[in-house]
């Protein structure tokens, strides 16, 4: 798609927009609390990552059609506070080809931004600053024969101090990295194969990982133990009537009794976030 094309479709995409709210329910024993549609400005922003480190919600947003990425900052009823556009800097897409940010997440007043590029070639953790969105300077190259089809996602778990992620398909285990160093600890193999796997984060000793169900309205949630690496199905969302694309995830309590946050993309310009309490 060329650049003309590109914003001739977003703006019929723009009119568009209004037309609906995609409607949700969730699994027993959860309820969907509320349903946050970002305008599609802010989408450009928002349509891939999603964390919260209890004051803010931070997102993370890739067109890499026309070569934009971009981080964006929000209070906790998701008003943005703050938007960054080309968010990836000029040394990192020229040295490495990168230009894309995955499944965010944040600990210590940092976001940790997974990257890639063209090829799934070059495999990066950025740090950015949570208050300005800036990036700090450091990053962390984590290319190998582990990944092959890129980085989708990574959870952070700071009380252990590892950072977790994986390949996007084809999924047996999940990878544990120093949180200080990046330097690659070990994996935890899964008891069975993971496909598809878009976001992922950490509470209370398990990793909840977002499965973008190919050609489905159901999306769904796996919980992994971190300890056995037993997989279960905790949580299905319907997105009824609509094939949208399931991104990050984001474990999180909130005063309105949400604990699991999730960000999809339509596929056309909008992003949503759902908020789902646990019965």
């Amino acid at each position: 798609m060329n650049r003309i094309t590109f914003f001739f479709t977003t703006l019929v995409l723009i009119i568009t927009h209004w037309a609906g709210l995609a409607p949700a329910t969730v699994s027993d024993g959860y309820e969907l609390i509320k349903t946050d549609r970002l305008n599609p400005i802010v989408s450009m922003f928002s349509a891939q990552g999603l964390c919260c480190d209890g004051e803010h919600f931070y997102a993370s947003g890739s067109l890499t059609g026309v070569g934009f990425t971009g981080l964006a900052k929000f209070d906790l009823n998701m008003r943005p506070q703050k938007l960054k556009a080309m968010a990836l800097p000029k040394e990192i897409k020229e040295r490495y080809g990168s230009d894309h940010i995955g499944g965010i997440d944040c600990a210590g007043g940092l976001i940790y931004a997974p990257v890639e590029g063209d090829g799934y070639v070059n495999d990066l953790i950025l740090l950015y600053d949570c208050e300005t969105l800036a990036y700090t300077g450091t990053y962390y190259d984590l290319s190998g024969e582990r990944f092959g089809d890129g980085i989708p996602w990574c959870a952070v778990d700071e009380e252990a101090g590892l950072l977790y992620t994986s390949r996007f398909d084809n999924v047996t285990e999940i990878y544990q990295y120093d949180l200080k160093t990046m330097e690659y600890v070990g994996s935890v193999k899964l008891d069975r194969e993971l496909f598809r796997l878009q976001g992922g984060s950490v509470y209370d000793g398990t990793l909840y990982l977002s499965y973008d169900v190919k050609h489905s309205a159901d999306e769904v949630l796996w919980a992994v133990d971190l300890q056995t690496g037993c997989v279960t199905e905790a949580m299905t969302r319907y997105i009824r009537n609509y094939d949208n694309e399931a991104e990050d995830v984001c474990v999180y309590p909130l005063p309105d009794g949400s604990l699991f946050h999730f960000c999809d993309y339509d596929k056309l310009i909008s992003t949503y976030v759902y908020h789902v309490s646990v019965h």
